[in-house]
């Protein structure tokens, strides 16, 4: 086997590889703009023509980000989300270990039989939604439900793509290399389900032993009630958080106007469960009774909660349960409203307007100039230009601004939850699944009927849909792909992969398999996993045949090693959890580099056992 000629044309994708490396290992540019940068180069220097530069836009691959995103969009949408969070939370709990593992193998068996792109899309928003209930950080929980899903697409030979051609592209080697007599037997189904087994458990233990340590620990843009990071650094020191009590069994029966929260520990409640915190009384009133056993949702400083423990003897829990669908950003959240010149609280008390009674609001504090007022609310006279900070859902706030001419400081977040479309979302879910698994159509066929159900049977408006779209992976995908087929173009990747191995002679099969592996990993971090396949399934199958070694094994550890690639958001899966997890390129190599090691380790064992 001769090297190729190495030539200018490699020299530059060498070039523009180490280029885009240097750019996301140091953070130099935003990736989407790294993305945007390679399919500007790659034109300008020759390499690619403008079509082929810009063919990643709309790529089978890219085309499947788009719908799978927009599924999981739907789902939240509709409240489907919000069920299967607070399912994974009555069993997990708020322990960390319990809630990464849960969630990394909910989402790594379905990968066995969907794309793990699709799989983590779906997962993702019930993540995020799970993160905010139980106050564990997303960067904490993110990437192992990533990481654990690319495993399990290793369970079946139709849980990667390039697990599903890869008995066509053996086929196609092995008819033209081995005798006719020796017809060729693909690989079953569950080939590789040992190997796909022993990595789910291997990456989950990693996560649990070392890999959540390493994780940044990264407090997200929103807390339990939807607080943005401005109005938590202006009321924060006051108003304090969210905190949900339990009263005790010898408590006596009073009201929260003989309670005086407010004035004694300057403490909201904001909300009451009673009856088995089955009844729910949203922005209560000073009537309104506490009895032993009943949970009071409470707005207050920390310091102040322990006074309230002491006190009172009420016990805080260490995560919303009681109310949990009421901390969720979706439907509830504090906003700031200035009180303008023509609005009609003007000269008003708190006390005289009743946005407990009239709206369901919670006054929390007013801020007149530099002075936050918590304990003489209820008497305070509104002037022009005070600041109202109040917690409801964000209807009720809208409605407020519609009645009074309150000025917002920010724009109202979240959106009515449409439960009455859930059944749409959820057959959107299925007729991609039924497609994507059951027919000959591609992908991103399968994922445009889903994306027509959801927008046609008004699911989503089509506005909607666009913000439902994470761009900056969009184009750092797109960028990446024809940076793949620059490499393939002009010769780089076979001249890599023939260098690589002419250096071992008398190679043993097992010494084979490690050499594909680690040369597999590397070249699928910049080129496709599929365009990885299909390189380098002929050489190593060619390679195995004449050393002796099981050529379809060969093949098969190119297909499984070809999803190694966790060091750098290049992947799919990578790229689609970078933004959510609030990860930098330098948290990959962290993470990554063990959990690439681990997937060695595990698979050469593997192999060793079993093949």
């Amino acid at each position: 086997m001769d090297p190729l000629v190495l030539t200018n044309e490699m020299i530059m994708a060498f070039s523009v590889l180490g280029m885009v490396v240097v750019l996301l290992v140091f953070n130099l540019l935003r990736v989407d703009v790294v993305g945007l940068l390679v399919m500007t180069v790659l034109p300008l220097t020759g390499l690619l023509s403008v079509q082929d530069s810009i063919a990643g836009l709309g790529s089978n691959a890219v085309v499947v980000l788009i719908c799978v995103m927009v599924l999981g969009a739907s789902l939240e949408k509709t409240g489907v989300v919000g069920k299967i969070a607070q399912k994974i939370m009555s069993i997990a709990g708020t322990s960390e270990s319990r809630v990464v593992s849960l969630l990394s193998l909910t989402v790594a068996f379905p990968s066995a039989i969907m794309s793990n792109v699709g799989a983590v899309a779906l997962m993702l928003p019930a993540a995020l939604k799970v993160s905010r209930l139980s106050r564990i950080p997303a960067s904490k929980i993110i990437m192992p439900l990533g990481f654990c899903a690319n495993m399990g697409g290793n369970l079946s030979l139709v849980g990667s793509t390039p697990l599903i051609i890869l008995n066509d592209v053996m086929a196609k080697w092995w008819s033209g290399n081995i005798a006719s007599e020796e017809g060729f037997v693909p690989l079953g189904i569950f080939s590789t389900t040992p190997i796909g087994l022993a990595m789910v458990l291997g990456g989950l233990a990693y996560f649990l032993v070392i890999g959540c340590r390493l994780l940044p620990s990264l407090e997200g843009s929103e807390e339990n009630g939807a607080v943005s990071a401005k109005l938590r650094e202006v009321y924060g020191k006051e108003i304090g958080k969210g905190y949900e009590c339990v009263v005790p069994d010898d408590a006596p029966e009073q009201t929260l106007g003989q309670l005086d929260l407010r004035s004694k520990y300057k403490a909201t409640a904001v909300a009451v469960a009673s009856g088995n915190e089955q009844n729910k009384t949203l922005a209560p009133s000073s009537k309104t009774p506490i009895n032993p056993r009943d949970v009071v949702l409470l707005a207050c400083r920390k310091d102040a909660l322990g006074l309230i423990t002491n006190d009172l003897g009420w016990q805080p829990r260490e995560s919303f349960q009681a109310f949990a669908k009421e901390s969720a950003s979706e439907q509830f959240g504090v906003a700031e409203a200035i009180v303008s010149t023509r609005s009609s609280l003007n000269g008003h008390t708190m006390k005289e307007l009743g946005f407990r009674s009239l709206y369901g609001i919670n006054p929390l504090g007013i801020m007149r100039g530099d002075r936050i007022y918590i304990k003489e609310l209820v008497d305070l006279v509104l002037k022009p230009g005070d600041a109202i900070l109040l917690q409801g859902k964000w209807e009720s706030l809208r409605t407020l601004h519609e009645q009074t001419d309150v000025i917002y400081t920010e724009k109202l977040r979240g959106e009515v939850i449409r439960e009455d479309k859930a059944g749409m979302a959820l057959l959107s879910l299925a007729t991609f699944l039924v497609l994507a698994l059951g027919t000959n159509l591609s992908l991103s066929v399968a994922g445009l009927v889903a994306l027509m159900i959801i927008v046609i049977s008004n699911v989503m408006h089509i506005d909607d849909v666009y913000q439902a779209v994470e761009w900056k992976t969009i184009f750092l995908v797109a960028g990446l792909i024809p940076l793949g087929a620059a490499f393939e173009k002009t010769g780089a990747a076979d001249f890599l992969a023939n260098s690589v191995m002419q250096q071992f002679d008398n190679i043993t099969p097992m010494l084979l398999y490690l050499v594909l592996t680690l040369l597999t990993s590397f070249f699928a971090m910049f080129v496709s996993n599929v365009g990885t396949t299909v390189l380098l399934v002929p050489l190593a199958m060619n390679i195995a045949y004449q050393v002796g070694a099981d050529p379809k094994v060969a093949g098969m550890v190119v297909a499984v090693a070809s999803i190694n690639t966790f060091i750098l958001p290049t992947h799919q899966v990578n790229a689609l959890i970078m933004q959510p997890g609030g990860y930098k390129t330098t948290d990959y190599i962290r993470v990554g580099s063990g959990f690439m090691v681990l997937f060695v380790v595990i698979l050469m064992g593997m192999l060793a056992l079993f093949y």
